[in-house]
């Protein structure tokens, strides 16, 4: 056992991890909130955590979640933590609040949703700020740039046919000007024209997994441009059509992202086993909805030490029972969750 395990300042002992090949009984190292390294058990003497009879997995991240929609930031972010999810992507918020921040929650945003005058959500939910509207690709870009100022790392464009629809050279520049800024564009798009008004704009992530069946020519469309689908099943009442296209898109090749849209009614802090399920009826296993919602999430959202159980990685951790493999109601309850190391507060 090499010297920086040895002297490493916190265990986490009796657990055992996920591999490709089942499961395996490992004591994780912990230094400065990283993982320092594993080994079968901790050094005698060590400070330890005791995960016995539980599996060890990284931390869930949440790729589409609206917390001021959901409650007050501070105590949203806090049940989050406390429900096992180490970062969420904001797909939906004020411009006068960003930037936004709620650490040790992970908070990547977008602001608000990029609309058409009197566009989606500015008639309905998001009248107080949360949907911007534009009808100038001038406007397009100078929001854009605002937004990048503020600290954004995504923008999302809305397509809503019960509302006016962004011109289609607005929705182009706003992206354009994303991408000369090195921020990905999401976008809102439930039905077929949303999405080709979306994929003509030259987006890279699908926010929703469309609800309207999808013709074969979009979903090869979608995979030959290697966008991402956030999953939003339960959100969206886990109809047998966006199944279906979450089913046909994978096959394709699309990347999958676990997320919520937490602040939705129905939507709770924390990891959403109804979610998980949803993805199972889709065709996931459960370890690859597991998947959906560390490794990959945490790479779309660019938080890469996140969603793993590595040295060098964040020692952002839960543990659950073993039998969670089987049940996904189990997943949603987890037994022990260091943030970084560290209990949530």
């Amino acid at each position: 056992m090499g010297a920086l395990l040895l002297s490493a300042e916190l265990w986490i002992a009796g657990g055992r991890l996920l591999d490709a090949q089942g499961t395996r009984s490992a004591a994780l190292a912990v230094e400065a909130g990283r993982i320092a390294g594993e080994a079968r058990r901790p050094p005698t003497g060590a400070r330890t955590v005791d995960a016995s009879g539980l599996l060890l997995l990284p931390a869930f991240v949440d790729a589409h979640v609206h917390l001021s929609v959901a409650g007050n930031v501070a105590e949203v972010a806090a049940a989050e933590l406390r429900g096992g999810v180490a970062a969420v992507l904001d797909l939906g918020e004020p411009e006068r609040t960003l930037p936004m921040g709620a650490p040790p929650l992970r908070v990547r945003f977008a602001g608000p949703l990029l609309t058409a005058p009197r566009g989606y959500p500015t008639q309905s939910w998001g009248a107080n700020g949360y949907g911007l509207e534009l009808a100038t690709p001038e406007e397009a870009r100078a929001a854009v740039q605002r937004l990048g100022k503020s600290g954004a790392r995504f923008v999302k464009l809305a397509f809503d046919r019960r509302f006016p629809l962004l011109d289609p050279e607005v929705a182009r520049s706003a992206a354009q000007e994303a991408h000369r800024l090195g921020l990905r564009v999401a976008a809102h798009a439930l039905d077929v024209d949303a999405v080709r008004r979306a994929l003509a704009a030259g987006a890279d992530v699908l926010a929703h997994t469309p609800v309207e069946p999808l013709p074969d020519d979009v979903v090869r469309e979608i995979a030959s441009r290697k966008l991402w689908v956030i999953s939003t099943l339960h959100a969206f009442g886990g109809t047998t059509g966006a199944l279906d296209n979450l089913r046909r898109l994978r096959a394709a090749g699309v990347r999958v992202a676990y997320g919520t849209d937490l602040g939705n009614q129905g939507t709770a802090p924390g990891i959403d086993a109804k979610e998980l399920a949803l993805l199972g009826r889709a065709g996931l296993s459960l370890r690859e909805a597991i998947d959906a919602a560390t490794a990959a999430a945490a790479e779309l959202l660019g938080e890469r030490d996140l969603g793993h159980l590595r040295r060098g990685a964040a020692a952002s951790v839960i543990g659950v029972p073993e039998a969670a493999l089987q049940d996904a109601r189990l997943l949603a309850r987890p037994a022990l969750v260091l943030i970084e190391g560290a209990p949530p507060p």
